[in-house]
């Protein structure tokens, strides 16, 4: 699956973000994966419906915002453009523009099963640092925002502009960032996913790999403080 394959499916679906929380913006978003380039079926396929059709995203003139909310990625309702892949071999990628966002925001990619099952590299927005961050929850005994498997501090040259990637080979991940337009630097490789491994014979899990955002003003949702 291509870029322009996704672009366009947002461009048909797009909706005004929400104006009264921070923005992520996203210069480009990039997803390869099994799924067949050139088959429409599979292209019909790009974004979720749920997040489709939301009203926290936009695109305009190719840049994806996203206007984040208070529910984390370990909530039932992140602010997560989710593009369900086949199996566990693909490759994401975007150019992350973090400088509407505040001390105690996070946005970054990530690939995710649900609330309980996920690994993400993402921009931690602390002072006085803006950290790039990977993080793996792996079920309900994981810690809630994810175990910290690697963390380093963004330079001021990156100028609040970072590309992230996910590589998965077979449930095995690979994250990497780096400069607009510098080299990859590898932060975590051969990394375990969170998935359960699937049954022989039986159907890979359902993984969706996207952008998101979240608020950092209140990191847990109705739900997580009862």
């Amino acid at each position: 699956m291509m870029r322009s394959a996704l672009l366009a499916f947002l461009a048909l679906t797009s909706s005004a973000t929400a104006q009264d929380h921070p923005v992520a913006i996203f210069d480009r978003f990039d997803l390869r994966s099994d799924l067949a380039a050139d088959s429409p079926a599979q292209e019909n396929r790009a974004a979720d419906p749920a997040t489709a059709s939301a009203d926290w995203w936009q695109l305009t003139d190719g840049k994806l915002a996203i206007s984040a909310s208070r529910e984390p990625l370990w909530s039932a309702r992140p602010t997560f453009l989710e593009f369900p892949v086949d199996g566990q071999d693909f490759s994401a990628t975007a150019l992350l523009d973090y400088a509407e966002l505040a001390a105690g925001d996070v946005a970054g990619l990530v690939a995710r099963q649900d609330a309980d099952q996920w690994i993400s590299i993402q921009v931690e927005r602390i002072e006085p640092a803006d950290l790039v961050a990977v993080r793996v929850r792996a079920g309900k005994s994981s810690p809630p925002a994810g175990k910290l498997v690697f963390t380093t501090a963004l330079p001021g040259t990156f100028k609040q502009r970072v590309k992230l990637r996910i590589d998965a080979d077979d449930g095995r991940y690979r994250l990497l960032f780096a400069q607009e337009n510098g080299l990859w630097q590898i932060v975590a490789e051969d990394v375990t996913g969170p998935f359960p491994p699937a049954a022989p014979d039986a159907q890979p899990p359902a993984i969706s790999v996207g952008p998101f955002a979240t608020d950092g003003a209140d990191r847990l949702s109705a739900a997580d403080r009862h």
